[in-house]
């Protein structure tokens, strides 16, 4: 199963992009199909305020993966 292992942000400082530890580059809308369809190991997709959906770790602390590096 594969991990998210660096994000690209936008110059809003939004997520826009996910790096895979399989070396594959995702959209958020791609990212969040792989994550729904579970084959993305440390990540989950969770209903925000909004009524948007949110791309957030799965760790013992939720994390936006902001600390992660870029790309």
């Amino acid at each position: 199963m594969k991990k998210i292992v660096a994000i690209k942000k936008d110059a809003l400082d939004r997520i826009v992009e996910f790096k895979m530890s399989d070396g594959k580059i995702y959209n958020y809308e791609m990212a969040k199909e792989e994550i729904i369809d579970d084959k993305v190991s440390n990540a989950q997709v969770i209903l925000g305020k909004d009524n948007i959906w949110i791309i957030m770790g799965c760790n013992n602390t939720k994390t936006d993966f902001s600390n992660l590096e870029e790309f």
